[in-house]
């Protein structure tokens, strides 16, 4: 019985390896949590700290603030979720003020319950914040 030859493997091309390696690193490194990637936020963390400090007995939807944000939460926490992207909206400049104020508002129980500690995050806006986390492109 004859042997039975295979057809040589045929070999990729360099740069289509290397375009696949790139792509594979690109994508995990995108699923990586915030604290392997390539930017931090800083800024906004110390913000939402001085939140936690200077609101801490205000109350917002059925939460006291500085417990709430000092017990953390998890995703299934879906106000707490919300809460934490607008925040975020805010402090980055991508919505303003009373977009954020009635987005709050309309998540978490209208505009009264909430004042107090919407008066508070508000206050401790700072005036020079920046419009993106450092080394993200939006």
């Amino acid at each position: 019985m004859p042997l039975q030859r295979f057809p040589r493997a045929t070999r990729l091309p360099l740069a289509l390896v290397a375009a696949l390696i790139v792509t594979t690193v690109m994508g995990l490194a995108a699923c990586a949590p915030d604290s392997v990637r390539n930017f931090e936020a800083k800024g906004f963390n110390q913000y939402v700290d001085k939140i936690q400090n200077s609101c801490a007995d205000a109350t917002l939807g059925t939460h006291v603030l500085g417990e709430w944000l000092r017990s953390g939460s998890d995703d299934s926490d879906s106000e707490y979720v919300y809460w934490l992207d607008q925040t975020s909206r805010l402090y980055y400049q991508r919505i303003s003020v009373p977009e954020y104020r009635s987005s709050i508002e309309a998540a978490m129980g209208g505009d009264k319950v909430n004042a107090d500690a919407l008066n508070c995050i508000v206050k401790l806006l700072p005036a020079d914040r920046p419009y993106r986390p450092s080394g993200v492109f939006w």
